[in-house]
C-alpha cells in the first residue's frame, strides 16, 4: 500500500516528537538583573545659616553645620532664659563667635558672629549646672 508523501510527512513529524512526557521543556534559568547602585548625592556646599532651638528638655539639633563663614541663630523656645557659650564648659573656652549670643530670655534669638575658620566649635548652655548633656552641642564648620 503506498501512502501519499502528505501523510507520510505528517507521520514522521508526529513520531518525531514522541517521547516526550509531555511536560514543557525544561528552560534556562534567568539570570536575574540586579540594578547597580545608585549614586549617592553629592552632599553639595554647605548652607550658610543654620538654627539651633533651645527647647525645655535640650538644644535641637545637637549638631548644626554651616559653611565657613555662616553664622548659627540660636532661639529661646523655653520659657526660662538661657546662656549661650562657645566650648563644652565655662573652663574649657573656644569659639569665641558663639559667645555673642550670651543670655537669651524665652522668645528672643541671637546670631552668632560669622565663624570664618573650618572646625567643630561645642558649645553650652551655661546656665544648666549639673552637666546635662541635652544642653551642650556642636557646630560644625566647612
Amino acid at each position: 500500500m503506498r501512502f501519499p508523501r502528505a501523510f507520510t510527512l505528517a507521520v514522521a513529524l508526529t513520531v518525531g516528537g514522541c517521547g516526550s512526557s509531555g511536560a514543557p521543556a525544561p528552560s534556562a534559568v534567568p539570570t536575574p538583573i540586579v540594578p547597580a547602585p545608585a549614586a549617592l548625592p553629592s552632599p553639595g556646599p554647605p548652607p550658610s545659616t543654620a538654627s539651633v532651638s533651645i527647647t525645655p528638655f535640650g538644644l535641637i539639633p545637637y549638631e548644626a553645620t554651616v559653611a565657613v563663614g555662616g553664622r548659627v541663630t540660636f532661639v529661646n523656645n523655653d520659657n526660662l532664659p538661657h546662656d549661650i557659650q562657645g566650648g563644652p564648659d565655662p573652663e574649657h573656652r573656644d569659639c569665641p563667635e558663639i559667645d555673642i549670643v550670651g543670655f537669651l530670655t524665652p522668645g528672643q534669638s541671637r546670631q552668632t558672629n560669622p565663624l570664618t575658620t573650618e572646625r567643630t566649635c561645642e558649645y553650652h548652655d551655661h546656665t544648666v549646672h549639673d552637666e546635662h548633656h541635652a544642653f551642650e552641642g556642636r557646630i560644625v564648620i566647612r
